[in-house]
């Protein structure tokens, strides 16, 4: 009677049924030969064993390439948050720049005895300046300088009702 291949064994070496397992270990240019006989609970927690160490190998690889890449990033960080820092530096110089600017010009306004609150600006689309031979476009500010005007200047009107103010010259002594 032929067995089938399932019962006698053969194909899986980690078959639970197929008894104990026989291991000959011999060096290829020598007699000497050692025989090893696993039963078949040892045969089960050896199968478990590979299983339990496969999986930690996987484990511990995945957390290393999770941390290689993390630990890859840092310069890069580091050389964000450093940009970062200089750039927090510069908007707080400009904050308290423009603080300045505006107690400067409600001083001004106070000395000329302006309202507390300008007329609203009209947006400019471009910076110009007038000449004899028309309106041309100012040239392009130096790199690292702002486009935007260091003062806010009230834009001229045509309308008569807003007259400058001027000083009244008849009080101070000459």
């Amino acid at each position: 009677m032929t067995e089938s291949p399932r019962r006698s064994g053969y194909g899986n070496i980690y078959t639970p049924h197929a008894g104990s397992m026989i291991i000959t270990v011999q060096r290829e240019s020598g007699l000497a030969n050692r025989t090893i006989t696993l039963t078949q609970r040892q045969v089960r927690l050896l199968r478990v064993g590979l299983y339990v160490v496969s999986a930690l190998a996987i484990i511990i690889g995945g957390s290393w390439f999770f941390l290689a890449t993390q630990a890859a990033r840092v310069p890069s960080l580091t050389k964000r948050i450093s940009t970062l820092q200089q750039d927090v530096q510069r908007v707080d110089t400009l904050r308290q720049a423009l603080a300045d600017m505006e107690h400067r010009f409600q001083q001004v306004q106070r000395m000329l005895g302006a309202t507390d609150t300008p007329p609203p600006e009209a947006p400019r689309a471009a910076a110009t300046r007038s000449t004899a031979s028309g309106t041309v476009a100012d040239p392009a500010p130096a790199a690292g300088t702002s486009s935007k005007p260091t003062s806010p200047a009230p834009v001229p009107s045509s309308d008569s009702t807003h007259a400058p103010a001027t000083a009244d010259t008849s009080s101070v002594p000459y």
